[in-house]
């Protein structure tokens, strides 16, 4: 812990990602000398850790088929993002897949605070705030627009909450699909009207993106 130092510029950074996401999106430490926050990003390979996140989204899960019923089932996929906090045993935010009972796979978020000795307690059960179900966008004929060559930790969280939230009001939904071959990825993005999209993309086209030296790219010649 002696390494450990104060960065302001990150820290002001961190309160930024917790008010924006509540503690579902948080941006990756630079290296372990520089003390931000209490929440941390936590990996698939964290072992022990996240295990006990995958068995606190399970019990999320049930929690929230206990309250919906038979219409509002869903079955567990996988956890897509993880943020931790210490505290009396944890608190997990945590974004993952989940089927629902016509097959449909969306991204849920929940906030599990694993309590010491009693078990788990179920804080917020949500769908993502960036995700739109394939029925809304049917129903309502949304425009979308391609942003290109994402790197592979570039997931929905770090597009809509780090590069996007100020236009959160504009944007509808954000998917990424990424390609092992090629080793980038690309994102759609969900508007409700072209104006919307086109005044994005002319806000945004020529910036660079947060914590990157990569220029935004986007591609408005797609269907979706």
């Amino acid at each position: 812990m002696d390494n450990l130092i104060f960065d302001q510029k990150a820290y002001s950074e961190y309160m930024d990602d917790l008010n924006y996401s509540q503690g579902f999106y948080v941006t990756p430490g630079r290296d372990g000398s520089v003390l931000v926050g209490r929440i941390r990003r936590v990996g698939e390979y964290s072992g022990d850790l996240y295990r006990k996140a995958e068995q606190a989204a399970r019990f999320a899960v049930e929690e929230h088929n206990k309250e919906e019923g038979e219409k509002g089932l869903l079955k567990f996929l996988r956890i897509v993002n993880l943020n931790v906090e210490p505290a009396a045993a944890a608190v997990y935010y945590i974004t993952m897949a989940a089927a629902d009972s016509a097959g449909e796979t969306c991204h849920y978020q929940a906030k599990v605070w694993e309590k010491i000795n009693t078990g788990y307690k179920l804080q917020i059960f949500r769908l993502a705030p960036y995700w739109l179900k394939f029925s809304d966008k049917l129903a309502n004929n949304f425009c979308c627009i391609r942003i290109d060559k994402l790197m592979p930790w570039m997931n929905e969280s770090y597009i809509y909450y780090k590069c996007f939230y100020r236009a959160h009001k504009e944007l509808l939904g954000v998917e990424v699909v990424h390609n092992e071959q090629r080793g980038s990825g690309r994102g759609v993005l969900w508007f409700k009207t072209w104006a919307e999209a086109e005044s994005v993309v002319n806000k945004y086209a020529g910036k660079m993106m947060p914590s990157t030296n990569m220029f935004y790219e986007f591609d408005l010649n797609i269907s979706p």
